[in-house]
């Protein structure tokens, strides 16, 4: 479940809609309680939009949150299970909370780069996810520099000694992947057993790669799924994740009575 939780356009509309009719700013379903509150810069008189990430990676929206006049605002809501929560500050940019049963979420950080410029209190796991993300972001920053320095050097330096200075930016490229898999990795060992492994396991890499594929990376998601087990083995996100596992294993085992001696085959 990492970022690709994004509205469309008309769930998008609605929430505009919602906002104008005027939402109470809670949620009363579910028996297990929690308060989100903070003070955002540039938030004054703005509006942040909530929604639930169910079991099956589905997004479903709650409620608008309208912040006062100095960007403070509050959500009392509830949960029948621990799950995920998106905050979203626009359609686009969101952070990931994952509150337990009688927290106050406290949040501080910036309405306008609300993902990349947050922090949070009160909420263990939501901090976990906050460390994850900051793996993210941290890392996107270093590569981002990595891609501007290749466009420069394909620029600026004939073709042989662009080749020479690519391998460089490649390997550089290569290592600071391997730093962060090892950070993730850690990270799934140390909180084996939280609900933060789920959003671990499915971490973005560069925006458009992944840290972990189940044809690689087989055995780290049997190690989440083992941990979750264990902890929180009746959690809804829990069961779909052991499906989930279970069809890659399925079909891993398939793939191995099909292939033939110097085939190579991919499981997508």
């Amino acid at each position: 479940m990492h970022k690709t939780h994004n509205f469309s356009k008309m769930l998008f509309a609605a929430f505009v809609a919602v906002c104008l009719w005027g939402c109470k700013g809670s949620s009363d379903e579910g028996d297990m309680y929690f308060t989100i509150e903070g003070t955002l810069s540039g938030a004054e008189d703005k509006t942040l939009y909530i929604e639930e990430m169910t079991p099956d990676n589905g997004p479903h929206f709650l409620d608008s949150i309208y912040c006062d006049k100095k960007g403070h605002f509050k959500y009392k809501g509830s949960m029948a299970y621990q799950t995920f929560f998106n905050l979203h500050s626009s359609e686009y940019d969101y952070i990931v909370l994952l509150p337990n049963n009688g927290e106050i979420v406290r949040l501080t950080g910036d309405y306008n780069n609300f993902s990349t410029n947050y922090h949070v209190e009160g909420s263990p796991e939501s901090g976990m996810l906050w460390q994850i993300m900051s793996y993210v972001n941290d890392a996107n920053m270093t590569i981002s520099d990595l891609v501007e320095n290749d466009r420069h050097n394909r620029e600026a330096l004939g073709e042989a000694k662009y080749e020479e200075a690519k391998k460089v930016t490649d390997s550089l490229f290569r290592e600071e992947h391997n730093v962060v898999y090892m950070m993730f990795v850690n990270f799934i060992e140390d909180y084996s057993g939280s609900l933060s492994t789920l959003y671990a396991i499915d971490a973005p890499f560069n925006h458009v790669m992944r840290v972990f594929y189940p044809e690689s990376d087989f055995e780290i998601f049997e190690m989440v799924l083992k941990g979750l087990l264990e902890d929180m083995p009746d959690n809804p996100h829990t069961t779909f994740f052991r499906t989930r596992v279970e069809r890659i294993r399925s079909t891993r085992a398939l793939v191995a009575q099909q292939q033939q001696p110097g085939q190579e085959v991919i499981v997508r």
